[in-house]
């Protein structure tokens, strides 16, 4: 049976990511087109977009078990990211004003909401069924990941260039989230073990780390995320290999939120079943096919296609199931820090690998960037094999 907070927080990140996707599926466009930015500095962007989401994981998860409020913490987060669709809409409209700090200051509320939200759904979740929890609400998720850049590519097929338009209709989804969350999510405070206090954010973190497995999976999830192209950085190849035009690049993030879709509670349950280590890894090793179609073929409309399922399945193998996997480790107490943790981790992971790919790509080319990365990607697999702890929880 679905809990009150899964169904909640689900519904807010279906209307949140309509949002969050809709700006999302225009900005690479945006920026490279519009703003000029070159393939360098849209790694660097890239870079700044996933350090700032790193430094505000660390804070939101910190916070919210310090003060036992997840809800209000990711609240606050979604509330910060609404704000933000203002600012776009004026720097759309207004030469002058810049978007690279709304975007930026988008990242800080998702940093803030994404650790107390999945400690709220994994707190309100028996362990044994986790991963199909999180399989559910990415599903939801992935829902408006779906919506958001159709509504982008309507709203660009019939007025080319409306960016204002775009993020005005943004804003409005993401006010909705904002109120689904404020309204329906309930609080699931964890009381402290053997302590009459608060124990100090110091002292959380301290705990996350000294829990077994712990480092092991961050260390492990640090070695894949390394390796990882940005989804931007893919749709920018397959757009500029095929020529895509301008109009249908919204549509690239449709084809993997449709096959994510699909697969996000299936691959959840499969990962209760048989362990939330092999599907991970698995998903990881989606990611070696996408980079080898990239670099060395043609990209026909099948294999561009194929790319996207790629891309759509190894979300669905890895996104929940990471929250998952770092649930099943540290207690409720400091479940958010934990999820923190490991999130932090991808996504510092990931900051280094777009600045990476960004300026590989620009000094030797497309190609041989993806080599590259293709080999480190097989080296990264084989270190998380020796690593990652076994999560699995007895039914």
């Amino acid at each position: 049976m679905l809990s009150q907070n899964l169904i909640a927080l689900g519904l807010t990140s279906f209307f949140s990511d309509i949002s969050s996707e809709m700006v999302l599926a225009v900005v690479p466009l945006f920026l490279t087109t519009s703003l000029g930015f070159s393939i360098l500095g849209f790694g660097l962007f890239e870079a700044a977009y996933q350090g700032t989401n790193a430094v505000f994981r660390v804070w939101g998860g910190s916070v919210a078990d310090h003060r036992q409020n997840h809800k209000r913490t990711a609240a606050t987060g979604y509330a910060i990211s609404a704000a933000t669709r203002v600012g776009l809409v004026a720097s759309a409209l207004v030469a002058a004003i810049p978007a690279v700090p709304f975007l930026l200051a988008d990242r800080i509320g998702k940093g803030l909401r994404t650790a107390p939200r999945d400690a709220l759904i994994s707190l309100s979740t028996h362990p044994s069924r986790l991963a199909t929890a999180f399989g559910v609400h990415r599903s939801l998720d992935t829902a408006g990941a779906l919506l958001g850049p159709l509504v982008a590519f309507v709203v660009l097929s019939q007025a080319p260039g409306a960016f204002d338009a775009v993020f005005v209709l943004s804003a409005v989804a993401a006010v909705i989230g904002v109120a689904i969350i404020a309204t329906f999510a309930q609080e699931k405070p964890q009381a402290e073990p053997k302590t009459k206090r608060r124990p100090a954010i110091r002292e959380q973190w301290r705990d996350v780390l000294a829990v077994p497995g712990m480092r092991r999976l961050a260390i492990g999830v640090a070695a894949l995320s390394l390796f990882t192209v940005s989804d931007a950085f893919v749709y920018l190849v397959i757009q500029r290999t095929t020529d895509l035009s301008a109009r249908y690049f919204p549509l690239l993030f449709v084809g993997t939120a449709v096959v994510y879709l699909a697969l996000a509670v299936p691959v959840g349950r499969l990962a209760d079943r048989i362990g939330t280590r092999p599907v991970f890894i698995t998903g990881h090793a989606l990611l070696i096919v996408v980079y080898l179609f990239l670099g060395f073929s043609e990209l026909s409309l099948a294999i561009s296609i194929a790319c996207l399922g790629l891309l759509g399945a190894y979300y669905a193998a890895t996104d929940g199931v990471v929250s998952a996997m770092a649930s099943r480790l540290v207690d409720g107490h400091i479940r958010a820090s934990g999820i923190a943790l490991i999130t932090v981790v991808i996504a510092v992971a990931r900051m280094i690998s777009a600045g990476a790919f960004g300026l590989l790509w620009q000094s030797f080319g497309r190609s041989e960037a993806l080599t590259i990365y293709v080999v480190a990607m097989v080296a990264a697999i084989l270190v998380a094999i020796r690593l990652f702890p076994d999560t699995r929880v007895a039914t």
